[in-house]
């Protein structure tokens, strides 16, 4: 059941970055940056609550590393657009 469940997630990502492109790189980036600002925030708040902490340091350090996944995946979106345009002016 996981294994459909990525498969379907896979398939739906191929999707939207298919039809909405570097928008949907952007609109992903943004979102992680919001989140991770927001949970940098609510630090101190929760550095009070003792046990919590761990869990929120954890949830930043994962949205860290997603927001890096989402800029090279946009970096390599770019580079294979920027790769068609110049195959493009070679053939003019």
């Amino acid at each position: 059941m996981i294994h459909s469940i990525a498969l379907a997630a896979h398939r739906l990502d191929q999707w939207l970055q298919a039809r909405l492109g570097r928008p949907y790189h952007v609109l992903l980036g943004i979102g992680l940056t919001v989140e991770i600002i927001r949970r940098l925030v609510e630090l101190p708040h929760h550095a009070a609550l003792g046990p919590k902490l761990l869990g929120v340091i954890v949830l930043i350090v994962m949205n860290l590393a997603l927001l890096i996944h989402q800029v090279g995946q946009l970096s390599h979106h770019t580079g294979r657009a920027r790769a068609r345009r110049e195959a493009r002016r070679g053939r003019r």
